[in-house]
Order: C-alpha cells, then structure tokens, then sequence
C-alpha cells in the first residue's frame, strides 16, 4: 500500500508512515485472561531477525501499523487538495444511470438539493454497505461468520502496564472473549461477538461498554473515555461481478473479509491501483474500454484467495480455543440458528435473553484459566502450545508481496509461480509473469534508485542488463510496441551487487522483463534481443489487442525507445 501511494505522492506515504509506531512497538501478539491478567502465551512477530531482514529487503518501506481515525483524515486531505478532483463533501448518492458510453450520477447536498453529475465511468468505493453496489443489483457471495460489537476509546495504561504493550491481545475470561487492539496515541479498539440483535451488547448502550472495557483491561482503577461504538457483520463475500456497464466495484464495495489476516485496506489499495492505469488508458485514448474488463479477471482470484486466507485465520483459531469449549465453528452455526425458524420467531426480549445466557455458559470454562491449581496451569500451558500454530495469521508476506495475476494482462507460463511452501508467509521474489516486480536499487543518473521508480505509468517498462542490445533490435524492427515502451537498465550502484541482481530477475545477462504501468510483469525472455524483439513486440501488442488497443499517440512508428 505504501508503494502505490508514493506513486501518487511520496510526500502523503511519508505524512501516513510518520503516524505509525516503530517496528518494535508492533511484534507482540498475545493471548491473555485480561491485558494485566494471566498471559497463556504469545507471538513475536520480529523474533525471528532472518526473516525481518529479510523482508527488509522486499521494499523500501517497512511494515506498518495505523489506525483509521488517524489514517482517513489524511487521505480525505489529500483529496480534498487535489486540484484534478472536484470533491462535494457530505454529498449523498441518490441514484444513477448507466448511458452506453458514460454515467449521469444524482447525488443530494446537505442543503436537500440533487444535483446531476456527467461522467465516463462511475467507481463504487463506498464501503461494504455500499448504496452503488445496491443499485446496480449486484449481491454478495458468502456466509456471515459472525455478528460483531466494537468499541473505540482511549486509555492511557501506562502506570499499570508500560510501553510497550501487545498490538493485539487475543482475551478469554467470563465476562469478555474478543480482541483488544492498540493504535500508537492511548487508542483502543475492542471487538466481541454477539448472536441476537436483541443481546445487551448489540443494544448500542455505552453503560455496558462501562463494564466491559475493564474487564477486558483486568482494573477498574484506570479512567477511559469512550469515542464510539457499533456493531458490524463479519463476512467473508464476494461481489458476484465487480461491475456492470461503466460502473466498477472497488474496496469493501468488491469485497468483505474477516478482519483475521489484514487484507481489508490493502486488498482495496490495489483493486484502484489496477482500475487507476487501465483507466487512464482509455481516458487518453490509448486503450478502449474493453480494457476494463481485465480488471475482475485479474483481481477477482487474488481477492479469494485472500479471502480463503481470512477465513482460515479465523477458523484456525479455534485450535488455541477449542480446549475452554470456544470455537468459532459452533460461534458461526449459532448466529445462523438465531436467524432463522424457530428462534427468530421468539419474542424480542425473549430472543436476547436466551443469547446472553447461552454466551454467558460458553464463556464459563475461560473461568479456569485463572485457576492456581494444577488444573488451572495444565489448561494454560495446553493453550500455550497451540500459540505458535498461529503464525500465519499475523506473518503472511507472501500474500503481501506475492500475489500474482494469472489472467488478463499477463503472458502466462507454463510453470507454476515460484514460492516458499503455500505462498502465504513467506515470500519468494520472482519475476514470473503476474507478479509485482522485485525490489532493487539499480543505479539511475549517477544515483541509487528504486526500480519500482522507473517504471513508466503509460507505457510498458522492458528491464533488461542489456539495454543498448535491446533499443538496437527493436529500432531495426518494422513495427513498434503500440502501448510504447521505456528502457530500464538493470545497473546496480555497486557492481559487486550484479550477480545478485541478475538472479533475482531471473532472464540473465541478456534477457528482459515486461513490466506493466502497476509494476506487475507481463512477460519474461532469457533469449537475448537479436532472437527475441520480435517476440517482444508480438507479446505487447498481443496483450493489447484483444481489447480494442489503439497506437499510443506519444511513440510515433519506429521511435527508439526511452532509456533509463
């Protein structure tokens, strides 16, 4: 996520990354009986210092932790100062027609009156409960997990429990069975399931939060200030197509996932990071429309199978919490009874009562894990064992850097994608075809230079050791690439770096890598430039021609290519 919004500004990926704590503050994963009550175990996510090291290498920016509240202002300012975006705050959407080649969008301002919007596309990024998505008649595909309350408030903890304290707290006691989450500014978030609409705790009561948090915390010495609270469906859906006419889904519009792996925000990054350079494709006449069409080809299985993943971490879980009789299995078959015939059909008060005493006697067994008897350290030391089963719930690099696009866009190969194990916790770099472009610094001007910087946003990028044998071949060829193309020699600073460089790319001394405009590799050759231009420019314009391409007007015929 960092990477695609320095493309737009490294400015905003900076102002973002200056909000979240250091690396060290954000390793700690524990499972506890409150947050000062006995700890069953716990997860440090940089004990291992290969591993952090090695991801250390995988870009420029490091793993980061931001809250929300802190992180939405500063995105809502960037658009707000955008002088390309004419942005109406606090406008609803009122309805809007798709016309063949552009949308007509009504939206209502705060002083009641509609006003109608003409545009080419419509992108549908508002969030999981999303009226575009409605409209369109588009519905989701996938079970609810569970019904989720949450609270956000702030608590300064540092006389009972100085920095630096988890970043999640995984609780089980008789009163509380949920996840404490701590942002780096005395914030917290605190989530818990509930069954029936009618419980307590789904009733949006601040007086049961009152209670609750410190329970959670394990004092009620410490005072809390209370900023919101709600509730939420946990799911695990799809759009059942991520658009329809000139309108695309984005985001949580497109998708919703369990909150267990991370991949909400990121996922939704780089669902507009694919629609962003497809669409100024056809807005620049490069491209037609049809281009668009790649887009759920593309993104659609990578979203399952983080998805898949989401869904996993959560289920998985329940191996720590199956030994107090707490499984998420049995957690999802009950809300689902609660819905339907014949407890639905119980009176409200009825329906309430009835949750709030089949999850009081759920959560009765977490009761010994504060026991001091044997019987009370066996269970602990039992949960404690199944701790570091956990690991890829918090640790999936793999995913992050790793995912890669298998249709659309993409000269596939025969052999499968390169990567460590399952692909999800550690990552392999690669440049097979589909997958994000590794990380290097190659030397550019004079000066060290990430390579993700050089790649062209409207143009395919051919990185390649050879690039003076690369521009040579395909000036003498008689037809150009029609999306164009820049150079990008595949120069380390240091020369005692080459070697390292050259395996990581994976195409030799003389070979080349196609990079599309979002970083992610189109197309791969050891073959050197004197056999393998041609290839090259039947590959490009092959990937383009299925839909509609048209000559970019910025390379006239036969211009040399661009160098970096």
């Amino acid at each position: 996520s960092f990477e695609i919004w320095s493309q737009y500004s490294p400015a905003l990926a900076d102002e973002i990354m200056a909000l979240c704590p250091t690396e060290d503050e954000i390793g700690d994963i524990t499972w506890c009986t409150s947050l000062l009550g006995k700890k069953l175990g716990s997860i440090d996510l940089l004990a291992d210092k290969d591993r952090v090291e090695r991801v250390q290498g995988f870009g420029p920016y490091r793993i980061a932790h931001v809250g929300q509240h802190l992180l939405m202002p500063i995105l809502w300012r960037a658009v707000d100062s955008e002088p390309l975006i004419t942005f109406h705050r606090d406008h609803k959407l009122k309805g809007f027609q798709n016309q063949g080649d552009g949308v007509t969008v009504e939206v209502t301002g705060p002083d009641g009156q509609t006003t109608a919007i003409d545009s080419r596309w419509l992108i549908g990024a508002d969030g999981a409960n999303s009226d575009v998505r409605d409209q369109l008649g588009i519905h989701m595909d996938g079970p609810v997990l569970a019904n989720m309350a949450s609270i956000f408030f702030k608590m300064k903890l540092d006389e009972v429990y100085p920095a630096p304290r988890p970043l999640l707290s995984w609780i089980y006691n008789p009163k509380f069975c949920g996840v404490l989450i701590k942002h780096d500014d005395d914030d917290y978030i605190l989530m818990t399931p509930f069954i029936s609409a009618e419980q307590k705790i789904a009733k949006g009561d601040s007086r049961y939060w009152e209670k609750i948090i410190p329970a959670a915390i394990g004092t009620h010495k410490v005072p809390f200030q209370i900023h919101t609270h709600g509730q939420w469906s946990m799911t695990a859906q799809l759009a059942s197509t991520f658009g329809r006419g000139r309108t695309l889904l984005v985001g949580d519009v497109a998708h919703r996932f369990p909150h267990t792996g991370g991949f909400g925000l990121n996922s939704g990054v780089q669902d507009a990071h694919n629609v962003a350079w497809k669409l100024a494709a056809v807005l620049e006449e490069r491209a037609t429309p049809e281009l668009l069409a790649t887009y759920e080809a593309e993104r659609k299985p990578v979203i399952q199978r983080f998805a898949d993943q989401s869904v996993g971490n959560h289920f998985t879980l329940d191996n720590v919490t199956r030994h107090v009789g707490l499984r998420n299995q049995n957690l999802m078959a009950m809300t689902k009874r609660f819905a339907a015939r014949p407890i639905n059909r119980l009176p409200r008060i009825a329906h309430g009562q009835l949750a709030d005493t089949l999850m009081r006697l759920a959560l009765m067994p977490t009761g010994l894990l504060e026991n001091r008897t044997f019987v009370g350290r066996r269970l602990r030391a039992t949960l404690g064992r199944e701790i570091p089963g956990q690991m890829a719930h918090f640790i999936s690099t793999g995913l992050e850097y790793g995912f890669a696009y298998s249709a659309g866009l993409v000269q596939g190969e025969s052999t499968p994608q390169p990567m460590i194990e399952d692909g999800v916790t550690d990552y392999r770099p690669t440049t097979w075809p589909g997958s994000r472009l590794p990380h290097a610094m190659v030397d550019h001007q004079g000066r060290p230079t990430p390579i993700h910087d050089l790649i062209d946003r409207r143009a395919f990028t051919l990185v390649t050791a050879d690039p003076d044998g690369w521009r040579d071949a395909l000036a003498a060829l008689p037809e150009p690439i029609q999306m164009g193309l820049t150079l990008v020699a595949l120069a380390t600073p240091d020369p005692a770096d080459r070697q390292a460089a050259l395996d990581l790319f994976e195409v030799g001394e003389q070979g080349a890598v196609l990079v599309r405009p979002d970083q992610h590799v189109a197309w791969r050759t050891r073959e050197p430039a004197s056999t393998a231009a041609a290839t090259l420019v039947d590959v490009a314009n092959g990937l383009f021609a299925p839909y509609g391409r048209q000559p970019a007007a910025r390379k006239p015929a036969h211009a040399e290519p661009e160098t970096h």
